[in-house]
This record gives C-alpha cells, structure tokens and sequence, in this order.
C-alpha cells in the first residue's frame, strides 16, 4: 500500500504555478528526467534522479502545520498556498534505510526547495516544519561528508519525571527509534547525545545486538539494547566500564 509522501514542499504560490515552474525546472536540468513509464495519473509525476525513481505528488491537500514544531520556520500558516510531496517510488519503498538512498531523496527534496521557491518544508514522519535555507545548508553540508541533518528529521521528547529523551522520525531511516536514559544528566546533554546516536543508526543502521560504544566524556559509555522487536533501542549512559565496543 502506497503511504503519504514523508516531505512536503510549501510554497506561496498556487499549486499551477509551482507545476509550471516544476516541469521548466525539470525540462532544463540534465540530473532529472521525467520518467515515460511512470504513473500516467495527472496527480503524481514520476522522477529519474542520481539512477532512482522518486514520485512528485501534487494531491497532496493542504497541510495543517499549526501542530507541527517550527525549526528555524517564521513562517505563518496562512503563507501556504500550494504544495508538493516528494517520496521514494514504491518499488523501493524502505529504501531510505540505505544511506546511498537516503542522500539522493534528501538532495532531491533541497534541490527542489531552492530551486522552486518553497517557502517551508514538512517532514511528516516527525511533524517538523523547517526553514527552507536551513534544510538546503545541513542536506548540503551532509552530502559533503558532514554529519546527518538530524535536527530537521528527527523530533527529541523528553519526559523529566523519566530522565528520558525519545528520539521520534528515526525509523524511516534505520527500522529503529531510540530512547536514552541518565539519572545525572540535564536536557541539553542527553540532546547531544542524541544527536550523535541519530547520526550513527542513520548511517549505519539498526543496532541488533546489546553492545556498549564510548560516550563523549571519558570514562563513560552507552549501553545499547535493542527491544525484542527491535523497533526499539534503550541506550543507558553508564561510568567506569573497561571494555569499549565500537558502533558499527
């Protein structure tokens, strides 16, 4: 079953004029092609970009964003007057879980965040709306060989009574969210930590086995322990182990 397109561009232009800028866009670029044996359907149009396909959905409706957590986003609602939904083809529908993929899609969604003009992006998944100039200048700097653009992706919750951060969008990415846990540590520590976990499980997949892996200060470590279904990683910060195991 085909689902909802995990990024959405917003522009404050009609849904046509976007189209007609889109098909110009596409016509003069020589790394994208409209595929002729994609979905005839006027709704969706079927991209050739970097050897994948990728589906345009224009039948996206209008989103409500008021819920969605603003990333460096200014915007007002009432801004939006068209948008599209950018999504991998079906035929490789987890393929966001291959690294290789996932910088293609997220190349694809900047390229087309700069070039069309939108004016906010929606990733769906974890209902962040995001700055268009920030989305182009972290996917930039991680197809540069920079970290992975976790802060647009991936929403962090934290639950005080708990000392708990759980990590929410993760999974399209690695099959996997994650939650991490310190009874001595403050938000914005855990935040760190999180981020760089993000980073590693995106790049390099799902944690399968129970393994410690280094912590950012000396003389700790984090105790990676997937869940039975392992849709879940439970990551315990914890001092004074001898033997280090590295993630990967």
């Amino acid at each position: 079953m085909e689902t909802s397109p995990p990024l959405l561009l917003l522009f404050d232009v009609s849904q046509s004029e976007v189209r007609s800028k889109f098909d110009a866009l596409v016509v003069g670029d020589r790394n994208m092609s409209v595929d002729p044996l994609g979905q005839a359907e006027k709704s969706k149009t079927t991209i050739l970009f970097d050897g994948l396909t990728f589906l345009c959905d224009w039948s996206v409706s209008q989103p409500n964003v008021a819920s969605s957590k603003k990333i460096f986003s200014t915007i007002s609602d009432d801004m939006f007057r068209g948008a599209m939904g950018l999504a991998l083809h079906p035929h490789i529908d987890q393929g966001l879980r291959i690294p290789e993929i996932a910088k293609a899609f997220l190349a694809l969604g900047a390229s087309f965040a700069k070039q069309l003009g939108a004016i906010g992006l929606l990733w769906r998944p974890a209902s962040l709306q995001i700055d268009p100039d920030y989305f182009v200048e972290v996917v930039d700097s991680y197809l540069s060989g920079g970290v992975f653009p976790v802060l647009p992706i991936v929403d962090f919750e934290f639950e005080d009574a708990e000392g708990v951060l759980r990590s929410s969008g993760l999974h399209l990415f690695c099959g996997q969210e994650f939650e991490i846990q310190s009874d001595h540590m403050e938000r914005q520590e855990l935040i760190r930590r999180a981020i760089r976990l993000a980073h590693d499980l995106a790049t390099n997949g799902a944690v399968e086995e129970e393994q410690d892996v280094p912590d950012i200060d000396v003389g700790k470590i984090i105790r990676l322990t997937p869940n039975t279904s392992g849709n879940l990683l439970k990551c315990q910060i914890n001092s004074n182990v001898e033997q280090i195991v590295t993630l990967g």
